[in-house]
């Protein structure tokens, strides 16, 4: 198997980094040093399973195209959100929040988060980290969301993953995850008007 090209690092977290696929622009690669790679691993067998179940293509999850070890190193080809040949615009709700935003606005993003929840519930997608960095906006040309996707802590770090194999144990982590975020987090509750999500608050 030809070895994959790396191009610039586009960042850089506390067990991996991300770089550009230099033979695909629309891909990057997430690794890790195969001496400190478990959430690495954890992601893989999840995406994985996601994959063999027909979700990978959910709008709230980055696209994963494969696994891969390379060197030292263990990783996986993923979809590039960082930026978009049709003039999309990604930013970090926790960046978005901070600037000055239309209620229209706030609104739109209310409602792609308990769309997002909605999904998670009814397909049992398990985020271990839900957090204003953790979940991306993507605008079209027109400035309009097309999208919101959490881009890190996907499956369930537990020894034995009850949550990912289980729906009612998911459910219960699901629950849990969104209810940590809002209290958390009680400005961005309150700013998008969070207070009347729907099982969660």
């Amino acid at each position: 198997m030809a070895e994959r090209k790396f191009g610039a690092l586009l960042g850089k977290g506390g067990e991996r980094e991300v770089y550009e696929n230099l033979s695909n622009p629309a891909t990057c690669f997430k690794v890790s040093h195969k001496a400190s790679c478990v959430q690495t691993k954890r992601e893989i067998k999840y995406f994985e399973s996601l994959r063999k179940s027909g979700l990978g293509n959910l709008p709230i999850i980055p696209k994963y195209f494969g696994s891969f070890e390379q060197g030292d190193y263990v990783g996986f080809e993923q979809e590039c959100l960082s930026w978009s040949k049709q003039n999309d615009d990604a930013i970090l709700l926790e960046d978005y929040i901070k600037t000055d935003r239309s209620p229209e606005c706030l609104a739109t993003i209310r409602k792609k988060l308990e769309e997002a929840y909605a999904l998670m519930i009814k397909h049992n997608v398990i985020i271990s980290d839900i957090h204003p960095n953790n979940i991306l906006l993507i605008f079209d040309s027109k400035n309009e969301l097309k999208r919101l996707v959490f881009i890190d802590g996907f499956g369930s770090p537990e020894l034995i993953p009850l949550p990912q194999y289980c729906p009612f144990f998911g459910r219960l982590k699901i629950q849990r995850q969104w209810k940590k975020f809002l209290r958390r987090r009680p400005d961005v509750k309150e700013l998008l008007g969070l207070s009347s999500f729907k099982h969660v608050g």
